[in-house]
This record gives C-alpha cells, structure tokens and sequence, in this order.
C-alpha cells in the first residue's frame, strides 16, 4: 500500500502568474503566522440545520484554509467559528514541508476532503 499524495494546483501555476499577498493566520495562544503566499484551497461547514453541510452543530461552524507561500511552504488555517453570546471563534494553524504534514493537521474528515480536492491532494490508499 503507498499513500499517493499529489502535489496543489498552485503549484503548478507559474510564479510570475500568482497573485502573491501579504496573509496572516491567526493562532489562539501562540504567534500569528504571517507570510506572502496565496491561498490555494477552502472548504467550510454551516451552522444552519438546514444547509446541506450541517456542521451538525447550531450556530457553530468550521472553516479550512490551504495556502502556499512564497517559499514553497503550506500552510494551514482550522477556524472554529461561533455565533453564539459568551463563546470566542478558535483559531488553529501550521506552516508544513510536505503535504502528508499538512493531511496530519487536517485529518480525513468531510471537510478536510473537499479541501483535499479543491487543493488536487489525492489522500487515497492505493491497494494492489
């Protein structure tokens, strides 16, 4: 069995072509990461019963984020969001070398899937 994973779809845009920018992710109880980069994939959940990608959560909701910087880094931005009184959004993030880091952070949920996807990271086990 190998773990086949592919390479982003930024990452084969040429240089000259990405709109680089100046991003922060914010991290609770550590530094913010700042970088220039440019985010190459998103995926998110909703807090609406109603809304196909219930996080099955009311009024609570997740957002993924996928960058790359400049330096051919990843970086990976979890935010727990929250609409309700007394509570605080959660911010979560990681600057990865390799890909198979940034499926660690981000596990093999749903969400975590469509980011995959979006991003052109093939995550399945191929079997012989």
């Amino acid at each position: 069995m190998s773990n086949e994973v592919t390479e982003p779809k930024a990452s084969t845009i040429p240089e000259a072509e990405l709109n680089w920018t100046k991003l922060t992710v914010e991290r609770d109880d550590e530094p913010a990461l700042t970088f220039t980069g440019v985010q190459i994939a998103s995926a998110r959940s909703f807090g609406d019963r109603g809304h196909p990608d219930f996080s099955g959560s009311t009024g609570r909701w997740t957002v993924l984020k996928l960058y790359r910087t400049k330096g051919g880094k990843l970086v990976g931005a979890r935010i727990e969001r929250t609409q309700w009184q007394g509570e605080q959004d959660q911010h979560e993030g990681i600057v990865c070398e390799t890909e198979s880091e940034i499926v660690e952070f981000f596990g093999h949920s749903r969400l975590a899937k469509e980011l995959y996807s979006e991003a052109e990271i093939n995550t399945a086990i191929d079997v012989a």
